[in-house]
């Protein structure tokens, strides 16, 4: 049994599940285990933000096939963007002592947002700091995964409306 979602409720999923991942990224820095984000982390938040804001537009445009390929474009931009940065926290994070002082922790900490909503987007942990696992598997490794999932999923309806415009072009020519 195949279950059709309409191109609103595919991105209201995606929203939601953006949203649901922010929430507890808060909920992790500021309930007992008070990990404290990187600023890898705080791009990380800004890569997911981003998805969910183009998957509200498109929830509410609710696109055919030609808009909805340039939504998941851009989704599947953002999140190979996010993936890249959880890829580096993963590859390099336990050599990156001082991320803070860096370059990229001052890019980070100088942005608008960081003086708009402190709490969230400055950057106030290190990269090597070293937290408990959450099902076994580290923040940072839980990033990378949802970005691939936003990815893969996002580059897969790409190819669906493709072969849907072909075949819809295919049989003009026919008929």
């Amino acid at each position: 049994m195949v279950i059709k979602l309409s191109a609103r409720a595919v991105f209201s999923v995606i929203a939601l599940i953006c949203i649901a991942l922010l929430l507890t990224a808060y909920q992790l820095q500021y309930g007992a285990q008070r990990q404290q984000p990187c600023p890898l982390c705080i791009l990380q938040r800004y890569a997911y933000m981003s998805i969910a804001l183009v998957a509200l537009i498109g929830a509410i445009h609710g696109p055919r096939r030609t808009a909805g390929m340039f939504y998941n474009a851009i989704i599947a931009v953002i999140a190979l963007v996010g993936a890249g940065c959880a890829l580096w926290q993963l590859s390099k994070g336990d050599t990156m002592q001082s991320c803070l002082a860096d370059p990229l922790g001052n890019f980070v900490n100088t942005l608008p947002s960081a003086n708009w909503w402190p709490e969230y987007f400055f950057a106030t942990g290190g990269c090597a700091d070293k937290y408990p696992p959450i099902l076994g598997i580290t923040v940072a490794a839980w990033s990378l995964l949802w970005f691939g999932l936003f990815a893969a999923f996002s580059l897969a309806l790409i190819a669906k409306a493709m072969r849907a415009n072909r075949a819809a072009a295919l049989t003009k020519v026919s008929s």
